[in-house]
């Protein structure tokens, strides 16, 4: 895979995390396979994870409350606590699947593709919450 970006989350002055997008080809698309890869620098309970997912979904939009009601399931089986130094990867294959891995567990597939897209749009999408960390992610910083 290749890298297309990377950059750091960071949340009043705290760094949460390092994320890098890599990619089956340049330029980023959501026909291709693509991963996002994480390294935690903060220790993060499960429930926090999920709340903030949950928050940064409802940024979304097209996601209805009914829809992230019914999503509270994946979440809940794919999203695991962090300690720092924690490495995770959560994959898109573009037959509509999402893998969530945390080193030393089993991967969790999720086959939904609205869910996936959601989830990743977290990230890669025009809604999302940071929209800087979205430019360096896409190889996009600096662009007006």
């Amino acid at each position: 895979m290749k890298l297309i970006g990377e950059g750091t989350l960071t949340v009043l002055f705290f760094k949460v995390y390092d994320v890098r997008l890599l990619a089956d080809s340049k330029p980023f698309s959501w026909e291709n396979k693509f991963q996002l890869e994480f390294e935690y620098r903060r220790t993060i309970k499960k429930e926090n994870v999920i709340e903030s997912t949950i928050k940064e979904l409802h940024l979304q939009p097209t996601i209805s409350e009914k829809d992230i009601d019914a999503w509270r399931t994946h979440l809940s089986q794919s999203i695991e606590p962090v300690q720092e130094g924690t490495r995770a990867e959560v994959a898109w294959n573009p037959k509509g699947q999402i893998t969530f891995h945390y080193e030393g567990s089993q991967p969790t597939v999720v086959l939904d593709e609205k869910f996936a897209r959601a989830f990743l749009n977290i990230w890669l999408g025009e809604n999302s919450s940071q929209p800087k960390l979205r430019d360096q992610l896409l190889g996009e910083q600096g662009k007006d």
